[in-house]
């Protein structure tokens, strides 16, 4: 008896949860975005439902933060985004490279990341400079060396 209950509760559970599956793969329906949403995403109404669930995720997301966002947030964001597109395509994808090897960090590292840029970020003009060309002109060698001795400082506590 119990040999076949499995198998009729295993199937049970899978015809459950298939309608919950096939809806994350369905994407999100443009009549399901709201109108600041709509409004902001205008350029892709026409192809909407041809785009990857997953990009449609994205771009609905990214519509609600920039509805939420100041006149003054938003001229920020689009000061960057330009930014972003006058950089030459091996740049963008140096970038890319390199937020995607960030995000595979552990969150130690990441933290300990994100402190170092902040303390470089605090420091004067003239010091990051020095900085910068001291490393651009250290071997690859010396380079490593320098990552691996400050993985191995202990972090200071976080300030507050």
């Amino acid at each position: 008896m119990k040999a076949r209950t499995l198998p009729r509760l295993t199937l049970l559970a899978m015809l459950l949860v298939a309608p919950l599956a096939m809806a994350d793969d369905a994407g999100i329906a443009w009549d399901d975005l709201n109108a600041d949403q709509q409004r902001v995403l205008q350029g892709f109404a026409e192809n909407w439902d041809q785009l990857e669930p997953a990009r449609q995720e994205r771009l609905s997301k990214g519509a609600a933060r920039w509805a939420g966002m100041s006149p003054e947030q938003r001229e920020a964001a689009q000061g960057r985004f330009q930014q972003w597109r006058d950089l030459p395509p091996e740049r963008q994808e140096q970038i890319r490279n390199r937020y995607r090897q960030f995000k595979e960090m552990s969150p130690d590292d990441q933290a300990r990341v994100r402190d170092n840029f902040q303390r470089f970020q605090r420091m004067p003009i003239e010091r990051r400079q020095a900085l910068r060309e001291r490393f651009r002109d250290m071997t690859p060698e010396q380079r490593q060396r320098l990552r691996d001795r400050a993985k191995d400082r202990p972090r200071p506590s976080p300030r507050r």
